[in-house]
């Protein structure tokens, strides 16, 4: 059996910053469609880097996100909390096309749903 490995937290953010951005707009974009985003970026006590994203335009609110790194060197912004329904519908997708969700217990787990980007 072939098993990925889980990203592990992202604790070197330099240089990855833009990458970081470009994720978090994709993937807000791609969930609800046009979107203004500030960004705010912040270690946590551990090390691993969030982001707090407020949204403006049509959607408006504030989202963190964990950032992870995939074992291929890719980038996983996890929003927290990640809503129930990109939780079990669209799980979330890394910038090396690995697509990732939470199970029931909170774990991280590759999505095995049907993806639609």
């Amino acid at each position: 059996m072939n098993v990925m490995p889980t990203p592990q937290p992202l604790t070197d953010l330099r240089k990855r910053v833009p990458e970081a951005k470009k994720l978090i707009a994709d993937l807000l974009t791609g969930l609800l469609g046009p979107v203004e985003l500030d960004y705010d970026f912040y270690r946590e006590w551990n090390g691993c880097w969030k982001v707090r994203v407020t949204v403006r335009g049509k959607t408006a609110g504030t989202l963190d996100f964990t950032l992870l790194s995939t074992d291929s060197g890719g980038m996983l912004a996890m929003p927290r909390p990640l809503p129930e329904r990109w939780r079990t519908q669209t799980g979330i997708t890394a910038n090396d096309g690995t697509v990732w969700t939470l199970d029931d217990a909170g774990n991280l787990i590759p999505f095995t749903g049907s993806h639609s980007p």
